[in-house]
């Protein structure tokens, strides 16, 4: 026979998570955050900012090679 009744474990589980997610919560309010301008400024250059000012400076001078050959070309 099927009652209607709830199921109490699951609800324990939920409750459970509940409590453990407010727990976590609560444990990282109280730690500081470290600004995101603080992790820049540690004497490490960014790899990602390196990468893209070389590849730019590379971009630069074949612009630069291709407009030169073209200059060149209408004045001959």
């Amino acid at each position: 026979m099927v009652t209607g009744v709830a199921r109490p474990r699951r609800e324990r589980w939920r409750r459970a998570k509940a409590r453990r997610k407010l727990k976590k919560v609560s444990k990282d309010s109280g730690q500081k955050a470290t600004a995101p301008n603080e992790t820049l400024h540690r004497g490490q250059p960014d790899k990602l900012l390196l990468s893209a000012l070389n590849y730019w400076e590379v971009k630069r001078d074949l612009i630069e090679e291709r407009l030169a050959n073209i200059r060149s070309a209408t004045v001959s």
